[in-house]
């Protein structure tokens, strides 16, 4: 992937595997991974995790979408949280490399205010 020169930053919640923060960063993305990055924050609630994105001026990719709600509730001073549906974002090898474009392309076109302002956004696909 190229470079999309972004100042957008992702935290992946737990259940993305770290080669997908990787692969994101080579792309341009600052992306870090709960699993490898932050395994402090494994098991936390997700207001906790949401939280920690605060603290770090980043923006959480989940496909939490029935329990995060509540937590953008709780934090409403986040910086954005990007939802990705499960059944069309598969955690497959396949699936996380649609993810990763699509996630490139919210990167590179991202809507107003995504990592400034409390902003729900769902990912689409890039097909």
């Amino acid at each position: 992937m190229t470079d999309v020169g972004t100042d957008l930053r992702f935290i992946l919640d737990e259940h993305y595997p770290p080669s997908l923060a990787r692969a994101l960063s080579a792309a341009g993305i600052d992306t870090v991974a709960l699993v490898a990055d932050r395994p402090a924050l494994v098991g936390a609630t997700d207001a906790q995790v949401l939280a920690a994105a605060v603290a770090e001026q980043r923006v959480v990719v989940t496909e939490d979408v029935s329990t995060f709600p509540a937590a953008v509730a709780l934090v409403p001073a986040h910086l954005g949280v990007v939802y990705c549906r499960s059944q069309v974002f598969r955690r497959t090898p396949a699936g996380l490399a649609t993810i990763e474009r699509a996630l490139v392309q919210l990167a590179a076109h991202p809507p107003a205010g995504l990592g400034q302002a409390p902003v729900v956004w769902w990912l689409s696909s890039p097909e």
